[in-house]
């Protein structure tokens, strides 16, 4: 079997960190690439996140994955000293490729998790000095700029067509509490239907967290949510979040379903 790199970006990800591979005869059998990213706002005890993907013939992922640990192991040297993990994501009924990640060295230790919570009863308290209110939506450089901090605390990007489409639900909304027109924290929610919410996102700017913030934003918004009639919140948590999965399981929160495996190696 024969490795090359592509003679010009794929997908957006430069040629150096995709490699395709062929069998002798010049048969393609597959692809494979490393994403590489600093997250030091979601993962800061491990902000260096090289993830890695592989769409290959059976014959064909053990060459392409030495070659993605390789080129991984050349941007790791990029950061030296800086923690982090190489990772995938996968559907959790994959587990042909969950087999082949796990016999390969990668633990299964994060999940993209699906939990459901009541709308918590109780009156909010809003930070001192704060103000809470929508975030302003009204122009495509606000919606960008709104994309742009939620996205700040993610690991998939939440595009403009998805904030298009959630904007045109009954029951979207986009809640922040502000000092000085500046965002301490912001929530997006989305829904079809009343008796159901979606919680999309919500996140705390690293220096005003610790101090029950977000929490005070969810019994804010649910507020809003009990007078429209909603009785559960659906939200979308990282297993390996102790943050997330606190603040959900804080309101009640049960976990529904696994929508994703991240196999991971860490990286120290």
């Amino acid at each position: 079997m024969r490795l090359s790199h592509p003679t010009a970006p794929y997908q957006g990800i430069p040629p150096q960190d995709v490699f395709f591979v062929a069998s002798d005869r010049f048969v393609q059998l597959g692809v494979g690439y490393v994403v590489p990213s600093l997250n030091r706002e979601m993962y800061p005890e491990q902000p260096l996140e090289i993830y890695v993907h592989i769409d290959a013939q059976p014959s064909a992922r053990d060459l392409l994955l030495g070659a993605l640990l390789g080129r991984a192991e050349q941007i790791r040297a990029q950061y030296p000293g800086m923690p982090g993990r190489i990772y995938t994501e996968l559907a959790a009924t994959n587990w042909e490729m969950l087999n082949f990640y796990n016999r390969n060295g990668f633990a299964n230790a994060d999940a993209q998790e699906e939990h459901v919570m009541p709308v918590p009863p109780g009156a909010a308290q809003t930070p001192m000095g704060c103000q809470f209110a929508s975030a302003p939506l009204g122009s495509i450089q606000e919606q960008s700029a709104f994309l742009q901090r939620l996205n700040a605390y993610r690991m998939t990007p939440i595009g403009i067509d998805f904030l298009t489409l959630q904007m045109q639900q009954p029951y979207f909304m986009a809640l922040g509490f502000y000092r000085g027109g500046q965002p301490l924290a912001e929530m997006m929610l989305t829904g079809a239907v009343p008796e159901s919410s979606a919680l999309v996102m919500i996140y705390t700017r690293q220096e005003y967290r610790r101090r029950g913030i977000a929490r005070s934003l969810i019994l804010s918004a649910a507020q809003l949510l009990r007078e429209r009639g909603a009785q559960q919140i659906v939200t979308q948590v990282y297993s390996r979040s102790q943050a997330q999965l606190g603040l959900v399981k804080s309101f009640g929160a049960t976990r529904r379903r696994i929508i994703t495996i991240l196999p991971s190696i860490d990286i120290k």
